[in-house]
């Protein structure tokens, strides 16, 4: 399977920190603060604003991708464990249908770090949640979400 969201976090990430001329702790702090945190690797920081509910469900504006979904592309899974148990939406996808369920699936983390650990645990979370494993790929993500399908009915959050 080829992986096409790196490719685009990896743009995205570059356009987040262009947009600006601004210094990019402004640009992080006034635009797209979850976004700027995820981007430049601060997982305190992305902590403190989940723990004030502060930019979980983000979309940026490139592709529609949610920290969550840019997080897993970038194998960041205690970052994703922190915006699951704080609440971010579990099955948000952005404008390819990509998902972070999809990244757990197919991420290339080293097995056994802490990183890897911390996947298989949001991998438990997303199960105990109802999330369909494996997930379902990005073409019938959007196709169902166009018959009104996606999120499944009855599907905790």
């Amino acid at each position: 399977m080829i992986r096409l969201f790196p490719i685009t976090a990896l743009v995205g990430f570059a356009l987040l920190a262009a947009c600006s001329n601004e210094d990019d702790s402004v640009n992080k702090a006034a635009i797209m603060p979850m976004l700027g945190a995820v981007m430049h690797s601060e997982t305190e920081e992305v902590l403190r604003l989940a723990n004030q509910g502060t930019g979980l469900d983000e979309r940026y504006p490139a592709n529609q991708a949610t920290p969550m979904i840019m997080a897993s592309g970038s194998d960041q899974w205690p970052v994703v464990e922190i915006l699951v148990d704080h609440g971010a939406n579990i099955w948000a996808h952005d404008q390819f249908g990509t998902t972070m369920p999809q990244m757990a699936v197919t991420s290339r983390i080293l097995p056994g770090s802490d990183e890897d650990k911390a996947r298989l645990r949001v991998i438990e979370k997303l199960k105990a949640r109802g999330y369909p494993f494996p997930p379902p790929g990005r073409a019938e993500i959007l196709a169902l979400e166009k018959d009104g399908k996606w999120p499944p009915l009855g599907a905790a959050r």
